[in-house]
């Protein structure tokens, strides 16, 4: 089945929200204390990309799942910058922040598409919500 330029736009914005929620969880690991931020904003993450993933269905896809290497691989690089830089609680934010501007970018480029507007009115308010992280 070929997918329509809306239908990868959403898979797009989905798998930058996983991400994202992947993301931010090894962040609140690495950091420990403190953190209950990160883990409800991947809580808040992983419920953006249900969202989405109900209006890919009503566009007739099925949601892509994230790919658990590219996660794998993520977190070994990410662990080991951290290791290596001086302050590992910054690297782990820092990270965190690109998830953020990625779900961002996945996210305007979704609402470039011709959507639903339940579904444009769903986007908009995930990117109006992001919020600096510090």
């Amino acid at each position: 089945m070929l997918r329509d330029e809306r239908q990868l736009a959403l898979n797009a914005a989905i798998e930058a929200c996983l991400h994202a929620a992947h993301v931010h969880e090894d962040s609140a690991e690495l950091i420990g204390d403190n953190a209950s931020h990160l883990r409800e904003l991947a809580a808040t993450r992983r419920r953006n990309a249900e969202t989405i993933g109900e209006h890919v269905r009503r566009l007739g896809d099925l949601p892509t799942e994230p790919d658990p290497e590219y996660e794998l691989a993520t977190d070994v690089i990410s662990h080991i910058k951290g290791a290596l830089a001086e302050n590992d609680r910054r690297e782990a934010i820092e990270r965190s922040k690109a998830a953020e501007e990625a779900l961002a970018t996945a996210l305007e480029e979704a609402l470039r598409q011709d959507l639903p507007a339940d579904c444009r009115r769903d986007i908009e308010q995930i990117l109006a919500a992001q919020r600096p992280l510090a």
